[in-house]
């Protein structure tokens, strides 16, 4: 939309996601793939989750999961217990 605000649809056919795949973030890419009511969008990869359904981070530059030294108040960080 031109007031950049999300728009929720669902796909059925799983390869039409193949365009997403591999890409990192903040990346942005044409959705004409998506179908005719995309055609002319571009979207930007603003996240995502892994297999297993950890968050991605943008700023990590690797394909595999990585172990983050993160503490209070980042992003993807819930602190357990204090001290």
């Amino acid at each position: 939309p031109a007031t950049s605000c999300q728009k929720l649809t669902e796909v059925d056919d799983e390869r039409k996601f193949h365009t997403f795949y591999k890409k990192r973030m903040a990346t942005e890419v044409a959705a004409d793939a998506l179908g005719e009511e995309w055609k002319g969008y571009v979207v930007r990869i603003s996240g995502g989750n892994d297999k297993q359904g950890f968050p991605r981070k943008q700023g990590v530059l690797t394909h595999g999961r990585v172990r983050l030294l993160l503490s209070k108040g980042h992003s993807c960080h819930r602190p357990r217990r204090t001290g």
